[in-house]
């Protein structure tokens, strides 16, 4: 595909345009871990255990944290048999982390459906 061959807006985002990377900044790099990481800590937000970076307010969304913790849980599923050892143990170690937490704040396991 070339630049020619995109939309407008898929032009917009072409990463390939050092107009828009310098608007941009450096973005990080796509990859499973970073995805893996976003998640986690959205849901740590969430969980009111990080500040918002905008906001620098720190607040409490269970069910957001229980969205997060179940997004994760669907990347297992959907995943299953096709991670590295790595890629695994960083998706189990997340979960089983944000589930720790949430038991925490609410004496449920996320995973039971558990609510407050």
């Amino acid at each position: 595909m070339t630049h020619d061959d995109l939309s407008p807006q898929d032009a917009e985002l072409d990463p390939t345009d050092a107009e828009e990377s310098d608007a941009l900044g450096a973005a990080p790099p796509a990859t499973f871990d970073f995805l893996i990481h976003t998640l986690f800590t959205q849901a740590l937000m969430a969980l009111g255990r990080i500040p918002n970076p905008i906001t620098k307010q720190s607040m409490k969304n269970l069910a957001t944290a229980r969205h997060f913790i179940s997004m994760l849980g669907m990347i297992e599923e959907k995943t299953h048999n096709n991670l590295d050892r790595d890629e695994r143990r960083l998706l189990e170690e997340a979960q089983h982390q944000l589930r720790v937490l949430m038991v925490q704040e609410t004496g449920n396991d996320p995973r039971r459906g558990g609510t407050t």
